[in-house]
């Protein structure tokens, strides 16, 4: 059942990203690389706690450490030598990992149907469609959406000055 938990949240918080308005908020902490309209792209030797990319592409280069790597309407690459602690999530791409590098948490794809990868390497994948539409797109779309429509606040020097 544990393999299943990040598609039923997913299924949980839908409805509210549906909703999503102007209080939508995405905090950016010290670590954090944040990016909409853009890729990210985490160089060699670097290390981050979480990159993120609205309508962009997230790109972990080789000897590069992050936490979680997500990419809203884009998607999540991690090359050879790299490595993610975390989660790698694609909303509307695709999560790639090269052979020799390394994700510990799960891998997560909602677009053409909807992937999750646990982390004991177990796989699950499902195809839905409503309306004739994919549900994987479906939801996607909503993510997109909504994460459009946040604002980003960077509060990474808060209390520095």
């Amino acid at each position: 059942m544990r393999r299943l938990a990040p598609f039923f949240t997913l299924l949980a918080l839908s409805p509210c990203l549906a909703h999503a308005s102007d209080d939508c908020i995405i905090e950016v902490k010290a670590g954090d690389v944040v990016a909409r309209g853009k890729d990210v792209v985490v160089e060699a030797g670097k290390r981050v706690n979480d990159a993120v990319a609205i309508d962009g592409n997230v790109f972990v280069r080789r000897g590069a450490h992050v936490k979680s790597a997500v990419a809203v309407n884009g998607s999540v690459t991690i090359e050879s030598g790299a490595k993610v602690t975390g989660s790698a999530i694609s909303f509307g791409g695709k999560v790639t990992v090269a052979p020799d590098a390394k994700v510990d948490g799960s891998r997560l794809v909602l677009g053409d149907g909807i992937k999750v990868r646990g982390e004991n390497g177990t796989d699950l994948s499902l195809n839905f469609s409503i309306g004739g539409e994919s549900l994987g797109q479906l939801l996607a779309g909503k993510f997109a959406g909504a994460a459009r429509n946040c604002r980003i606040v960077d509060t990474s020097d808060a209390g520095t000055k």
